[in-house]
C-alpha cells in the first residue's frame, strides 16, 4: 500500500521570543556568515519554537535554555506498505543544527528502510543508526536539504507511529551563541612559545627518514571511481585514491533499487543462506573498474552489508547493515567478488576489511544483545574471512575491525576490553588492524574538553594508538595499522564547515606524521564528488545545477600540503599543546606549525644549519577562519622570531637556504612500549619496558617516558614519574580540573644514561580515581651513516 500522509502538527506550544540583539563589535567579527546564521537561528526561535512543539531543557552550570526537539508530525498514523511523511521547509531548512530524526511509535522494527526524497534531487537511502521496535534514530546529517524545495521523508514496512522529531540531545541554546563564527582567541592573551628546529643531522623515527607520500596523503575514494573525472587533478596535487566500501547487497542483490530490472545476485536454491555463484559467470566484464590502474598503487577496501538471504534468524534483533549469519558462505561470495575483480580489471586492494565499523550495534547486530559474545563471534568472523581469502589470494592482506569508536576509556576502559580481547582472539590470523577517528566538529576542540565533549586533538588519538601499540608488544605480534577514515562528524555546512573539516584532518594528520612505522596507509574522509549528495561539506567536488563541476574550500587541504616532501629533522617546541614538524628537501626546509591551544599564538622560530649555510627567505601558506568566512593565505614572513598562528591552524613554512646542506648524521629514535594498559592507578603503579640490547650500545643522545593518563573531572594536582628508582619528574595537570573526560599523554625527558635492558617506570599521582592508559620510552640515539640516512621513502 503506499499513501502520501499529511500529518503535519501545527499547534504552537512557545509564545516567548528570544532576540538578543548583537553589538556593532560582535557584528563585524562574525563577518556575513555569522550574519546569516544569526538570522536563521531567529526563525528558529521566533517561527520554528512558536508554530511546532518542542523540548527544551535547562543547562545547570551556565543556566540557558536549550532547544532539544522539534516534533513536526501529529500522530499517531499507521504505516503499511510506504508511507510519504512531508518536511515542512521551515524545519527542514535548520536540519544541519540537529543531530538525528528520531520516529517513535509502536512494532518500528517492521519497517525495512527510509528514504530521505526530494522534488528534484530524487532519494537517499538512509543508515538507522538505532532501531528497536519503540524508535528509530537517524542521522539528520544523512539529509540533504535545499532550500524552497519540497521534502519528504519515505518509510517502507509496517508500523504504528506516535511522531516524528528533529533532535539535538546536548541542546541548541535559544539565545544565539556567535562564538562559533568568531576567530577563536580573541578574547584571551596571546600564547608565547619557541619552536627550535636542528638541520644538521637527520631525524629517523624506526628507520624512516624520509616523507612517504602515499601513507598520508590520500582521498576517500577506490581508483578510477571519482564520477567528476578530477582524478588527475588529487594526482597533480599529490593524493591518492585510498578506501571505499564494497556493500554488497546493494551492488549486487538490490541493484541500488533495479534488481526487478537487472540480473542480480540470488540465494542458491541448493544451498540455503549461499549464494548463487553462477552469477559471477553470467556478468564477465561486470568487474573492470579497476582496468588501467597502476598495479603498484596500493588501495585498501571494505566488505560491507552482506545479501539478505545470508542474515541469521534472530527475530527481535534489527539488522540494519547486513551482519552475516554464515561465515563460511559470506567467505565464499567475498572469494568469488575478488576472483571476478582479477579476471575483469586484473587486480583487486591491497588491503581488505571484512565488515565496516564493525564495533559498534548498527553494523554489528550482535552487540548488546543478551546470551550472545558478540566480540567472539566478530572476531570467528574475521578469523574465517581471513583464512578463506589468504587461501584464494596468499598476497592479500585482510584485516578489521574498521573500528567507529575507539574511545577505549569509555566505560571506564570497557571499550579498551573488547578491543584488546579482539586482538587477542585474531593474533595471526589478520594482516593489519584498522580504525576510524572522527573529531568533533568545534572550532575549539581544548575547550570542547570542558564542554562535556571528548576530542581525538586533544591528545585522545596518540593515547588509543598507544595502548593498541602496546597490546601488540604484550602479545608479540606485531602488525601494521591502518586509518581508512578519519575527519569530522557532523560538521556544519558553509565555510564553518569546510574549516572543521580542514582544519581537524590536519591537527591529526600532525601526529601521524611523527608514526610512520605504525602505518601503512592513512585516509582522510573527504570525498570527491558525491553524485547521491551533490553538496555535501565533506566533498572536494560539487556540482552546479547546470551539471558543471567546481572545487570546494576543502581542496585548500590539498594546496597545504601539495609538494610536501623530504627528509625529517628535529623540530622541537616548548608548549605541550604547540606541534611542529620538520623536513629537508635540497635547499628548502619545510616546517610544519600546529597550534591546538584555545589561544592564538606567537612563535619563535629558531633554525640551527651547518656551517655556511643561512636562511635567505621565508614564505608560508596556511587555511584560516576568520569573520566566518575560510581563507587560504600564502605570503612572505620577514621575522622568524614572531610567528603569529591562529587556535587551531596549520600553517607550513617554506625556508629557502642559501645551498643545500651536506649531513652526515642521523638520530635514530626507537620506540619501546610497557606491555600493561589501562590500570588502574589508585596506588603507586609499576610498568616494565624491555629496550633491545643492540639500541643500548649505540651513542644515547636523549629519552623520554610518555605516560598517558586519565581521570574524570581531570585533576586537581599532578603526577611523579620514576624510572628504575630514580625520580624523573613532576607534571602539573591541575589545568585540567573541569574537564568531564579527561585522557591525555604527558612526556617527561629522563637521562638516556639511565636505561638498561629491563626498566621499570613507576607513576604516582596525587588523588584518587585515574587510570595510567599506557607507558612507552623513546631512546634517540646518533650514527654516523650516510646510508641510514637514505632511508627516502618517497
Amino acid at each position: 500500500m503506499y499513501k502520501r500522509l499529511n500529518v503535519l502538527m501545527i499547534s504552537g506550544l512557545l509564545t516567548f521570543c528570544a532576540r538578543a540583539d548583537l553589538s556593532p563589535e560582535i557584528i563585524e567579527q562574525i563577518g556575513p556568515a555569522g550574519r546569516e546564521a544569526y538570522e536563521n537561528h531567529q526563525h528558529l526561535v521566533d517561527v520554528v519554537m512558536k508554530k511546532y512543539p518542542c523540548e527544551t531543557s535547562v543547562q545547570v552550570n551556565a543556566s540557558y535554555e536549550r532547544l532539544n526537539a522539534v516534533t513536526f508530525t501529529s500522530g499517531p498514523f499507521t504505516v503499511d506498505g510506504i508511507a510519504e511523511i512531508p518536511v515542512p521547509p521551515e524545519v527542514a531548512r535548520h536540519r544541519s543544527a540537529f543531530r538525528a530524526f528520531v520516529i517513535k511509535g509502536e512494532g518500528l522494527l517492521g519497517i525495512s528502510s527510509i528514504n530521505f526524497v526530494s522534488a528534484t534531487d530524487g532519494f537517499r537511502e538512509a543508515k538507522m543508526s538505532h532501531q528497536s521496535d519503540t524508535d528509530i534514530i537517524i542521522e539528520a546529517m544523512l539529509a540533504t536539504i535545499k532550500a524552497g524545495t519540497e521534502y519528504w521523508i519515505e518509510i517502507k514496512g509496517q508500523a504504528r507511529i506516535e511522531k516524528i522529531s528533529l533532535v539535538n540531545w546536548e541542546g541548541i541554546a535559544v539565545e544565539f551563541n556567535p562564538g562559533p563564527y568568531i576567530e577563536p582567541g580573541l578574547n584571551k592573551p596571546v600564547l608565547y612559545a619557541d619552536v627550535n628546529v636542528d638541520a644538521t643531522a637527520y631525524r629517523s623515527i624506526q628507520g624512516i627518514s624520509g616523507i612517504r607520500r602515499d601513507r598520508y596523503f590520500r582521498y576517500y575514494a577506490a581508483p578510477n571511481m571519482d564520477r567528476s573525472g578530477r582524478e588527475p587533478y588529487f594526482a597533480g596535487k599529490g593524493f591518492l585514491p585510498g578506501r571505499q566500501i564494497e556493500k554488497l547487497s546493494y551492488n549486487l542483490e538490490h541493484r541500488y533499487g533495479a534488481a526487478d530490472r537487472m540480473d542480480h545476485l540470488v540465494e542458491d536454491p541448493a544451498r540455503p543462506g549461499y549464494a548463487d555463484l553462477s552469477f559471477f559467470e553470467r556478468n564477465k566484464g561486470m568487474w573492470w573498474r579497476y582496468e588501467g590502474v597502476d598495479p603498484d598503487l596500493t588501495f585498501a577496501m571494505c566488505f560491507d552489508n552482506w545479501p539478505s538471504f545470508m542474515e541469521p534468524d534472530a527475530e527481535g534483533i534489527n539488522n540494519s547493515a547486513g551482519t552475516p549469519g554464515n561465515y563460511a558462505a559470506a567467505t565464499e561470495l567475498a572469494v568469488a567478488h575478488l576472483k571476478a575483480e582479477v579476471r575483469d580489471s586484473g587486480r583487486t586492494a591491497t588491503w581488505w576489511e571484512v565488515k565496516n565499523e564493525s564495533d559498534i550495534q548498527v553494523e554489528w547486530m550482535w552487540h548488546g544483545q543478551k546470551g550472545y559474545d558478540s566480540w567472539k563471534m566478530l572476531a570467528d568472523f574475521h578469523n574465517v574471512m581471513a583464512d578463506g581469502i589468504h587461501a584464494a589470494f596468499p598476497e592479500l592482506k585482510v584485516g578489521g575491525p574498521a573500528s567507529a569508536q575507539l574511545q577505549p576509556q569509555r566505560n571506564r576502559f570497557g571499550v579498551w576490553k573488547n578491543h584488546k580481547r579482539f586482538m587477542e582472539l585474531t593474533k595471526g590470523r589478520l594482516d593489519f588492524y584498522s580504525h576510524h577517528f572522527y573529531e568533533v566538529a568545534s572550532n575549539n576542540s581544548y575547550q570542547e574538553q570542558f564542554a562535556g565533549r571528548t576530542s581525538y586533538a586533544q591528545g585522545i588519538l596518540e593515547c588509543a594508538l598507544d595502548m593498541v601499540k602496546a597490546q601488540m608488544t604484550a602479545m608479540g605480534h606485531e602488525v601494521p595499522l591502518l586509518i581508512t577514515e578519519y575527519g569530522t562528524l557532523n560538521a556544519p555546512t558553509g565555510d564553518r564547515g569546510f574549516w572543521i573539516h580542514v582544519k581537524n584532518v590536519n591537527n591529526l594528520l600532525v601526529n601521524l606524521l611523527d608514526r610512520p612505522q605504525d602505518f601503512e596507509m592513512t585516509v582522510p574522509f573527504i570525498l570527491t564528488f558525491m553524485h547521491w549528495d551533490p553538496h555535501a561539506t565533506e566533498s572536494f567536488i560539487h556540482m552546479k545545477e547546470d551539471g558543471e563541476f567546481y572545487k570546494t574550500k576543502n581542496t585548500y587541504l590539498l594546496d597545504l600540503w601539495e609538494g610536501f616532501r623530504g627528509k625529517r629533522v628535529t623540530a622541537e617546541d616548548n608548549h605541550r599543546k604547540i606541534f611542529s614538524f620538520a623536513v629537508l628537501d635540497g635547499d628548502v626546509l619545510r616546517v610544519v606549525l600546529n597550534n591546538r591551544s584555545d589561544r592564538r599564538a606567537l612563535l619563535h622560530l629558531s633554525v640551527v644549519l651547518s656551517d655556511g649555510v643561512e636562511v635567505v627567505s621565508a614564505s608560508r601558506k596556511m587555511p584560516v577562519f576568520r569573520k566566518g568566512e575560510m581563507l587560504f593565505i600564502e605570503e612572505e614572513l620577514s621575522d622568524l622570531s614572531a610567528v603569529d598562528i591562529g587556535v587551531e591552524v596549520t600553517q607550513i613554512l617554506n625556508l629557502k637556504l642559501s645551498s643545500s646542506p651536506e649531513l652526515h648524521t642521523v638520530r635514530n629514535e626507537t620506540v619501546w612500549y610497557a606491555g600493561e594498559t589501562a590500570v588502574q592507578a589508585d596506588n603507586p603503579v609499576e610498568m616494565s619496558v624491555e629496550i633491545d640490547h643492540g639500541e643500548l650500545r649505540k651513542k644515547r643522545l636523549a629519552a623520554r617516558i610518555r605516560v598517558g593518563v586519565e581521570r574524570p573531572g581531570g585533576f586537581e594536582q599532578g603526577m611523579t614519574v620514576s624510572i628504575n628508582g630514580r625520580e624523573a619528574g613532576y607534571v602539573d595537570m591541575s589545568y585540567s580540573k573541569g574537564a568531564q573526560q579527561f585522557f591525555d599523554y604527558f612526556e617527561v625527558d629522563i637521562d638516556p644514561e639511565c636505561l638498561k635492558p629491563g626498566n621499570s617506570v613507576q607513576v604516582v599521582f596525587d588523588e584518587k580515581g585515574a587510570h595510567v592508559s599506557s607507558v612507552k620510552i623513546i631512546l634517540t640515539t646518533e650514527e654516523n651513516s650516510v646510508a641510514q640516512s637514505g632511508n627516502e621513502e618517497e
